[in-house]
């Protein structure tokens, strides 16, 4: 059997073309063949011009850039000139420089915010500049190319290198080399250099300042930043005498979800170049930056001598005056807060030192005062951080109105301050002026027609009597205030030797209490609530208790607030959650199904709400109603919520968990806000039953407390109740339910389950 051919000859033969047809024909087919992997490729790829060249971009990076015009980046404060933070809050330097082009190429707005230590790395895109090789938060990749390589030099002090000649890295072996200790290149130099003798510094003005005292031979350093602070501070004592075999990357780091924003970021970094001349020339500071005026000058001079003489004097005074007000301004912004306008942490390292010299010789002390302001976290949370920077300019000035003219007022970061007094006669002048400093944050801070209320701790300490060590007197006076703030708050204190043992018992139990996380170290106890009309007991209370292997059981009163300060108070609220979960399905089915238990959440749990908001799918998981579960929290967190706090709340309450105010009336009592929420009960502190009698200000206040609740429709809980006097008045005040001692003590849950078992009979 013959096979047809493809294609039917017979079939043309009935079509008649002629030769013209023909190359018409051929010339069609040609084209459609060369014109076939030019549409392919325009279907996979698209190509972006600019300035710098050409960049091929993938459909589904062009889509992603469609989708996202804006990219949110992670900006360093203080790293000059590589990136920092103008006083006018704009973030500037050499990633910014880059960071601009990128915009301009993929035509994408880059939004900069400040980057921290503990920033929410989910509100973040990209980190503008990573030099190690290991980015601190592993969400982030560091990008394959490095838009900045800058290499490492030797820096002497000119006095010292007239005697020692360092002329290269062989020249250092048995000296004494400062070196950053967070880098490699103190490893490379460690492993290549072992006769080299290295001090480690967190900063490179730390390096300067042992290289001017020469307590130190040398200091190897980043030369664009270093040669950047030589000419902005105007160190003329340092000398740049060689460059060492060493250098280092700077690279932008991408959320490790975003594929795409890294592969475009990539792109364009390769396209605009690794040290681009254009971007770094912008920040080649030098004394001769205006010389390119003089070769024009001169011209004009020639041609108009007395005209031209003239205007090359003006030309240098202007020249001179522009250059002393940039330098003057670039030292200002290196050296003084943004916001406050009061000296920085770098400033006021300088102005100690300082005034210990000066003590030195007239044999007096100097005194340090450490001031943090309480409750300032639950301004920025609930009112907004415009409204919480507004706060601290006015808290800066109030402060720096209590100190005399010479005292140094500093913001040490944050809400805290730091003054430095020198020449006073003892320790009543430290005393007077911590006392006037509280007394006059107190007052009422009116900010956007609404006031608010603070106070602060302070800590002190004295040169020399405590310490000589600058770094130590801060680290007392931190640990002073610290002690403050444990005493009460709204006070000063002095530093003790016994608070160094404080403080080192504190971060023993920082690290115990991981490990009881760990661990699982953790119980929880229950105190019943009884009706005070039926006595029924539908309710009851979870309280945590820490069993230390070595301690035996941690009071909740030791642990919690350090919990709250360190973070960990999120893993044990979850755990405290859980657990009761586990425990009300059991008093369920052993006791009534309608039990109810009041779970304790810190304001600290508010500010990521997902957490809470995923109790709703656990407690249906576990064949539980919203109605069975308490959420008690305290009046500050209502005072003046976020918006957050106010969705978060109003999401659990549609799900049916009820509210409860813990310790009223001990914090702002406004009856107000609780309506406003539409909170389910209201428990009156202990300190108010405590010294329950008849017709007695506490009986007054209980009985008011009870009256209001009731006409805003909420349930009164008593808290402290222990004897039957107390119980009796109560009920008199038509108080809905107690909780104490006298009902019974808090309870493991083994014991509890016997109790409600034991009430239950006597009931019946």
């Amino acid at each position: 059997m013959i096979k047809k051919p493809f294609i039917d000859l017979r079939a043309i033969k009935q079509y008649r073309f002629s030769v013209a047809q023909l190359r018409a024909l051929l010339f069609v087919l040609g084209l459609s063949i060369l014109l076939i992997p030019v549409a392919i490729k325009s279907e996979n790829s698209v190509k972006v011009h600019h300035k710098y060249g050409e960049i091929q971009l993938t459909p589904n990076e062009v889509a992603w850039l469609k989708t996202h015009p804006e990219v949110r980046v992670a900006v360093k404060h203080g790293w000059m000139p590589i990136e920092f933070k103008l006083e006018s809050n704009q973030h500037r330097g050499i990633s910014v420089d880059y960071l601009q082009a990128l915009s301009s190429i993929f035509d994408i707005r880059f939004v900069l915010s400040d980057y921290s230590e503990n920033m929410n790395t989910s509100a973040v895109d990209v980190i503008s500049g990573v030099v190690s090789t290991n980015v601190k938060y592993p969400q982030f990749k560091r990008q394959p190319y490095p838009f900045l390589t800058f290499p490492f030099a030797i820096y002497v002090n000119k006095k010292s290198n007239d005697r020692l000649e360092i002329t290269s890295m062989a020249d250092l072996n048995n000296k004494r080399v400062a070196v950053f200790k967070n880098g490699p290149v103190a490893r490379e130099i460690a492993a290549n250099y072992p006769q080299i003798k290295l001090l480690y510094v967190d900063i490179a003005d730390e390096a300067i300042e042992e290289l001017r005292l020469q307590r130190v031979d040398a200091y190897i350093g980043n030369e664009i930043i270093i040669d950047y602070h030589i000419v902005v501070h105007r160190l003329k004592f340092v000398e740049k005498v060689a460059m060492t075999p060493f250098s280092s990357d700077v690279s932008m780091a991408v959320r490790d979800d975003l594929p795409e924003l890294a592969s475009i970021l990539n792109k364009g970094l390769q396209a605009i170049g690794r040290n681009n001349q254009e971007i770094l020339e912008n920040w080649q500071i030098s004394d001769n930056q205006y010389n390119r005026w003089l070769v024009p000058v001169a011209i004009i001079a020639s041609l108009f001598l007395i005209l031209g003489l003239m205007r090359i004097f003006k030309l240098k005074q202007t020249i001179r005056r522009q250059n002393f007000e940039a330098q003057k301004t670039i030292w200002h912004q290196a050296n003084y807060d943004y916001l406050t306008d009061l000296p920085n942490r770098h400033l006021l390292d300088s102005r100690l030192r300082q005034a210990m010299d000066k003590a030195d010789e007239s044999l007096s002390p100097v005194g340090i005062l450490f001031i943090d302001l309480d409750n300032f976290k639950h301004v920025n949370d609930t009112a907004g951080h415009s409204i919480g920077d507004k706060l601290i300019k006015e808290a800066a000035n109030r402060i720096t109105r209590c100190v005399r003219a010479y005292d140094t007022t500093a913001r040490f970061g944050g809400d805290e301050f730091m003054v430095v007094m020198s020449d006073f006669d003892n320790e009543e002048a430290l005393e007077k002026t911590s006392k006037k400093i509280l007394a006059v944050l107190q007052q009422p801070f009116q900010i956007d027609n609404e006031l608010f209320y603070i106070s602060a701790s302070i800590g002190l300490t004295i040169y020399p009597n405590d310490t000589s060590d600058p770094e130590a007197l801060f680290s007392y006076a931190d640990q002073a205030m610290y002690e403050a703030k444990k005493l009460g708050r709204n006070r000063f204190q002095f530093f003790q030797a016994s608070m160094q043992l404080d403080t080192t018992t504190r971060l023993a139990l920082m690290n115990d209490l991981r490990e009881a996380i760990a661990q699982q170290q953790f119980e929880l106890y229950y105190q019943p609530i009884i009706n005070l009309d039926t006595q029924e007991i539908l309710k009851a209370e979870a309280l945590i208790r820490w069993n230390h292997p070595l301690k035996g059981r941690i009071n909740p009163s030791e642990f919690i607030a350090l919990a709250e300060e360190t973070g960990l108070i999120e893993e044990i609220g979850a755990w405290v959650f859980n657990q009761v979960l586990h425990d009300i399905k059991h008093v369920h089915a052993q006791y009534s199904p309608d039990f109810q238990v009041s779970v304790n959440v810190s304001p600290k749990q508010f500010i990521r709400p997902e957490r809470l908001l995923a109790w709703k799918t656990a407690i249906v998981n576990a064949g539980l109603a919203g109605r069975h579960i308490c959420i008690e929290i305290t009046e500050g967190l209502l005072l003046q919520p976020s918006l957050s706090v106010v969705n978060t709340i109003s999401a659990l309450r549609d799900f049916g968990i009820q509210f409860s105010i813990d310790d009223f009336g001990t914090g702002y009592s406004a009856l107000a806000y609780l309506n406003k929420f539409d909170i389910e009960y209201v428990k009156i502190d202990r300190s108010f039953t405590h010294n329950l009698q008849a017709n007695n200000q506490d009986a007054i206040l209980c009985e008011a407390i009870t009256s209001m609740a009731h006409k805003l429709g909420m349930t009164v809980v008593a808290e402290g109740i222990e004897t039957e006097a107390q119980a009796r008045m109560l009920t008199g005040f038509e108080c809905d339910y107690g909780q104490g001692y006298l009902i019974s003590k808090p309870k493991s849950f083994a014991d509890f389950m016997q109790f409600l078992s034991e009430h239950q009979k006597n009931n019946h």
